[in-house]
């Protein structure tokens, strides 16, 4: 009989087969003996090796990107807000685990449903989230009015701007919490120059960004 704590056991003996083999050499036999049963119990669970990854894959995209957003709360120390949230996604988002997994996604995702999944799983709920946090912070005139997933995604370009070396690869040293402080800070400081409004404390020294630009289209998830 199937249970949940066996499927469970499976796709945790799966993600440390995959992260430790990548998916091209992880083998349904490895992870059939990581996880303590037969091949047989695996595939009635799971037909495929494909149908399993995808399992790991949106369960650990789901559990990394909800760490990652769960900073965000509306108030009026935005910088300080926008810097405490920068430093927390930083470091989930260059944990080894799921820079593995985004290098796996990024090689296999062009031949299979796998990119829309991970995007679907983790960074579309996550971005959401934070274009929704956006929203009301320009409602309430502490940033300029504009598109808010266009906003969001501004925002987590800049963040990620000093790693794409990393997220390409998924191998790169660990950088130290001085530097994700100083890239968090760099980022905020660079965004609200572009998206803060002049009558904000937030903004600081900085200089106000041009406000009245029309917005070309950019493109969102469906389910956004």
């Amino acid at each position: 009989m199937k249970s949940e704590s066996r499927r469970q056991a499976i796709v945790a003996a799966a993600a440390e087969v995959f992260l430790e083999r990548g998916y091209e050499i992880a083998s349904m036999t490895e992870i059939a003996e990581r996880s303590g049963g037969s091949k047989a119990t695996l595939y009635s669970y799971f037909p495929s090796k494909e149908a399993l990854f995808l399992v790991v894959m949106k369960q650990q995209a789901e559990e990394y990107m909800v760490e990652a957003f769960g900073r965000l709360s509306p108030g009026a120390d935005l910088a300080g807000t926008l810097q405490k949230f920068g430093e927390h996604y930083l470091n989930v988002i260059l944990l080894p685990d799921l820079l593995i997994m985004r290098s796996i996604v990024m090689g296999e995702g062009p031949r299979s449903g796998m990119g829309r999944v991970f995007f679907d799983s983790g960074p579309a709920q996550g971005w959401g989230q934070l274009a929704q946090f956006l929203e009301g912070e320009m409602a309430a005139g502490r940033l300029r009015p504009a598109r808010p997933w266009r906003a969001a995604l501004h925002l987590i370009n800049l963040l990620e701007a000093d790693y794409l070396e990393s997220f390409m690869t998924g191998f790169a040293e660990a950088p130290s919490a001085q530097q994700i402080v100083a890239s968090a800070q760099e980022a905020v400081q660079v965004y609200l120059h572009g998206y803060g409004r002049s009558s904000s404390r937030d903004l600081g020294m900085l200089e106000n960004g041009s406000s009245g630009r029309v917005d070309a289209e950019v493109p969102e998830p469906v389910n956004q």
